[in-house]
């Protein structure tokens, strides 16, 4: 009788423990999700302004792909890699006056950082 009442506590602490760690592991899912989405929308922001820039420059269809990696500590490195012929022909002077502008547009949050690739 009490090798079974002994069982029987084991598995209900068991079952508790498992139901509080679902619920921390669910809340930690939530904000995660929460701080995605914030992301997501930073990120669509500023390709659509980065695309009016350079459609304002002249580079009419230039191609803008920005990829995200997000390391262990919650930063995150994006790297813009942008498309198009007469970005190849351009001057270094010409070059980093289009990657300032490209800089100011950047959304400032201090675990991110920003690599251009022409």
């Amino acid at each position: 009788m009490r090798r079974g009442f002994g069982v029987i506590t084991v598995l209900l602490i068991l079952v508790i423990a498992f139901c509080v760690k679902g619920t921390v592991f669910s809340k930690e899912n939530h904000e995660r999700a929460k701080e995605n989405h914030y992301f997501a929308v930073l990120e669509d922001e500023y390709l659509e302004q980065a695309k009016g820039l350079l459609e304002e420059q002249g580079y009419h269809n230039c191609g803008v792909t920005m990829t995200r990696v997000t390391l262990e500590d919650g930063s995150r490195e994006y790297t813009v890699l942008l498309h198009h012929r007469k970005l190849q022909k351009l001057g270094v002077e010409e070059r980093e006056e289009l990657l300032e502008a490209l800089c100011t547009m950047e959304f400032s949050h201090g675990t991110c950082s920003f690599v251009y690739e022409l």
